[in-house]
């Protein structure tokens, strides 16, 4: 699973905006609406090659069968025509952005 980790040495301080902007310079268009906070959102096949990105709190991410604990500043990349489900972990509030891949490769 394609795990990009913040990294505040050459990201600089991680902000909604900062983490919007890093999803743009790898190549997704973020979605407006993105997933409230505290939902679990059940197993959903894309066409397109997606990234989830996690602002705040913790979020296991599920692609196919193998699963991945993501936390503020994580975002991993969702391969097209695959399953994806997410699920908060723990008790803190879940704020994340999904984005969706604007090349024509997929």
């Amino acid at each position: 699973m394609q795990v990009n980790r913040w990294d505040q040495r050459s990201d600089g301080p991680l902000t909604e905006a900062a983490l919007q902007q890093k999803l743009t310079s790898l190549g997704y268009d973020p979605l407006p609406g993105s997933n409230p906070t505290g939902a679990i959102i059940s197993a959903r096949v894309h066409h397109r090659e997606r990234a989830e990105a996690v602002v705040a709190g913790l979020l296991k991410v599920t692609i196919d069968d193998e699963s991945v604990i993501l936390t503020a500043g994580d975002i991993v990349v969702v391969p097209r025509d695959c399953a994806r489900r997410i699920e908060p972990v723990g008790s803190s509030p879940v704020l994340c952005i999904e984005g969706v891949c604007r090349s024509t490769r997929d």
